[in-house]
């Protein structure tokens, strides 16, 4: 072999050996979705828990600044239940059962024939032939089958349909079940978009949504591939308003109806980039039919299963009106 031709072997044998010996790059995280600006991360709130508050449809400010004073009036109304950052219920006066009155003056098991009639989704269920719907649509539906319907039939989507009228949200799907308006904001239709969780910036005004009860649906690429796979698809869920987003101390709070039988509010945590931090649930085996039931194994010597906050968190429904 001639000096020339070795040396080009030779740097040609480096050459290879340096590619073999390099990593290949690391993939780039996936980009986070920016929270807009929409006005509604300094709500008004009434001035003290008991206090006298509005209730008819608050029509101040953006689309986001009016749905999230609706949902803190009725957590309001209802003395302010909520669950803390480590998934613990703190504080519950009263639950839908119940005659207790709330701030508003209406007992507490009224106040959900409210958000059930006046959200039009009453209807739906009498259409449905759902057993007790009828008796609460009457004048005077102080009866015990209302009351046994209010029990037997989960109202929180009822609820976020009541917030979105109330809010003036002409274009929201009102609906019994979740799923139906998170269909909307996956097909683009309607007032929300849907999104990952797991690189969107929630804000005021958003839904913050799970689904439960199954195991064949995992977080949103699970929710995303099962409405491809089904685009009529019915899968029991539950849908949070988002109430307040607070970068500095990193926490986040919603509000959700029918959570631990009231209207109750949440605070989750914030990472840096201002995503929630979301506790995912210890089992996908579905236990109960408890829409806010926590993880599976709770017992006084695991606590950690028991946070209320350990979910199949699936999607941010990111309002997009202005």
């Amino acid at each position: 072999m001639h000096i020339s031709n070795w040396v080009l072997a030779a740097a040609s044998s480096l050459a290879l050996a340096g590619c073999a010996s390099t990593p290949p790059p690391k993939k780039a995280p996936p980009p986070v979705v920016t929270a807009p600006n929409n006005g509604a991360s300094q709500p008004t709130e009434p001035k003290a828990p008991g206090a006298a508050v509005p209730a008819g449809p608050v029509y101040g400010g953006s689309t986001a600044s009016r749905i999230v004073q609706v949902a803190l009036r009725e957590n309001y109304n209802w003395y302010q239940p909520f669950i803390d950052v480590n998934g613990g219920l703190r504080y519950q006066r009263t639950t839908e059962s119940e005659k207790v009155r709330l701030a508003d003056g209406t007992p507490s098991w009224e106040k959900v024939v409210t958000y059930w009639r006046n959200s039009g989704t009453l209807y739906s269920m009498m259409d449905s032939g759902i057993s007790g719907a009828s008796a609460c649509q009457s004048i005077s539906y102080s009866t015990a089958e209302c009351r046994a319907f209010l029990l037997d039939n989960p109202w929180s989507a009822a609820f976020i349909s009541y917030v979105m009228l109330q809010a003036g949200v002409t274009t929201f799907n009102t609906s019994p079940a979740h799923i139906d308006y998170i269909r909307d904001a996956y097909n683009n239709t309607g007032p929300f978009l849907m999104m990952n969780p797991a690189t969107t910036q929630p804000a005021p005004g958003d839904l913050l949504c799970y689904v439960r009860n199954t195991q064949a649906i995992v977080g949103y690429e699970g929710l995303a591939a099962a409405f491809d796979n089904n685009p009529s698809l019915r899968q029991a869920s539950h849908c949070d308003v988002v109430t307040k987003i607070d970068r500095t101390n990193k926490l986040m709070e919603t509000v959700g109806g029918n959570v631990l039988n009231g209207v109750t509010l949440r605070k989750l945590r914030l990472d840096d980039r201002g995503i929630a931090i979301l506790p995912r649930p210890t089992s996908f085996q579905a236990t109960s039919d408890d829409e806010d039931s926590g993880g599976t194994g709770c017992t006084p010597a695991n606590e950690g299963n028991c946070s209320l906050n350990r979910q199949n968190w699936a999607a941010v429904l990111r309002l997009r009106m202005p």
